[in-house]
C-alpha cells in the first residue's frame, strides 16, 4: 500500500486500503490553520476544504491542465481531497499544492486567481 506523509506535508497522499490502485491526496482541517488561513482571509476567501479545492482547480488550470481529467475533487468544509487511480497525476498535484502552501506570496496569487467552483 502506498502512503506518503512527509514529502508533500501537510498534504498526505495515500492508497485506499479498501480499494487498491485508487489514491487520495488529502489536507485535513487540522493542517489548514497553519498561517495559510490568514492568506485566504486577506484575499476574501475561506481557507477551508472548499477554498483549497478552488485553489487546486486554479493551479491545475494555470500550471498543469492535463491533471484535471485525471482526478476528481471532493472537498468538505474541514477537508480537501483529490482522488483517482493515476498516482503520477496526484503526485504532480501534490507537489504543486505543497509548494503553494509553503509560499504565502504564491498562495495569495493562487487564491486570487482561483475560480469559485466550490467555495
Amino acid at each position: 500500500m502506498y502512503q506518503e506523509r512527509t514529502a508533500y506535508a501537510p498534504f498526505v497522499l495515500f492508497e485506499y486500503d479498501h480499494k487498491p490502485g485508487n489514491y487520495a491526496l488529502m489536507l485535513s482541517d487540522s493542517h489548514m490553520v497553519t498561517g495559510a488561513d490568514a492568506v485566504f482571509e486577506a484575499n476574501g476567501r475561506y481557507g477551508n476544504g472548499y477554498g483549497w479545492a478552488d485553489v487546486a482547480v486554479g493551479v491545475m488550470r494555470d500550471q498543469a491542465p492535463e491533471l484535471k481529467a485525471a482526478m476528481g475533487i471532493d472537498p468538505e468544509a474541514g477537508m480537501f481531497v483529490a482522488y483517482g487511480n493515476d498516482l503520477p497525476a496526484l503526485q504532480k498535484l501534490a507537489g504543486l499544492l505543497h509548494a503553494t502552501f509553503h509560499d504565502h506570496e504564491l498562495l495569495a496569487a493562487a487564491v486570487r486567481a482561483a475560480p469559485y467552483e466550490y467555495d
